[in-house]
């Protein structure tokens, strides 16, 4: 009888232990059976494209942020003052520094309008700038315009002969560089830091826009690479530049905007749409035979 009893106590024993081992590898932390599928994730679905980047916004600047304002080259030399002449634009005043002619390396100074409004005309947003032509006889150009600001091309020099001088009025003019605010300054940083990431975006996105053409994708490249370069290049000569980066922050201004144009301005490439699996073509269906003739 007892070594019944004892055989009983050590199979319940077994038991228990076994069924306690089998609770713990059953637990959390337990591996799943194999062949056991892993719950699906609440993300995206696989192989799903990623969204693509969308352009970020900006409203061309406005000719009132010019109207009756004194604007200098570089903010140091110069000064053309804009009007309204009734819808369009007029300067009002208009005059260079430049370099004499007969003495090269020595200054000189040209009053080219006394009182009487030069014309201008409005020459589209080739660049996502408003863009206007000077009618100056002797030396014609165009500027765009900026926020407060407007920006001359390179290639418009020439020479005021009766003055004996060599002018170039390329650069930004804008408000003279010792008259800005510390409180403007701060308001511009802020406003750097947004054109900057918006300038980012915008990059993306016209880079995306390329595909898979390596021609296109290398010119976009190079295009932003040498837009740091060609910041400087126009800013350096900019009165205090480095106290209040107003030339940095509309030549910016610029850049998103000329990108904002080539993005509007690529040509749409639709999706590719793979091609239907061509249906095989159904077996004529045979002509119904006649019925025998009775005989």
């Amino acid at each position: 009888m007892r070594v019944l009893v004892a055989t009983l106590l050590v199979a319940l024993s077994v038991g228990l232990s076994a069924k306690a081992q089998l609770m713990l590898h059953n637990g959390p932390d337990a591996a799943p059976e194999s062949g056991a599928s892993a719950p699906a994730s609440s993300g995206a679905a696989a192989g799903s494209a990623p969204p693509k980047p969308k352009p970020v916004p900006m409203k061309s600047p406005g000719e009132e942020s010019l109207i009756g304002r004194d604007l200098l080259r570089d903010g140091a030399v110069g000064v053309m003052t804009i009007t309204r002449q009734g819808k369009d634009l007029g300067i009002s005043r208009i005059a260079f520094d430049g370099e004499d002619i007969s003495k090269p390396g020595e200054k000189c100074h040209v009053e080219v309008n006394s009182g009487l409004p030069i014309v201008t005309h409005p020459d589209g947003h080739p660049e996502g700038l408003a863009r206007y032509q000077v009618d100056l006889q002797a030396c014609p150009f165009s500027f765009d315009v900026l926020d407060g600001a407007v920006l001359v091309s390179k290639g418009y020099a020439c020479d005021f002969t009766a003055a004996d001088c060599h002018i170039d009025p390329a650069g930004l003019w804008g408000p003279q560089g010792n008259t800005i605010s510390q409180s403007r300054i701060k308001d511009m940083e802020r406003q750097r830091l947004r054109i900057e990431s918006d300038m980012r975006a915008n990059f993306r996105v016209l880079l995306s826009q390329a595909g898979k053409d390596k021609i296109s994708m290398k010119r976009i490249a190079a295009e932003q690479a040498g837009f740091s370069s060609d910041r400087e290049t126009i800013c350096h000569a900019y009165a205090l530049e480095s106290v209040h980066g107003f030339c940095a922050l509309e030549i910016t201004r610029a850049r998103v905007l000329a990108l904002l144009a080539q993005i509007s301005a690529a040509p749409h490439k639709p999706d590719e749409v793979k091609p239907h699996a061509r249906k095989k073509p159904r077996a004529p269906a045979l002509a119904a035979r006649p019925p025998p003739e009775a005989e």
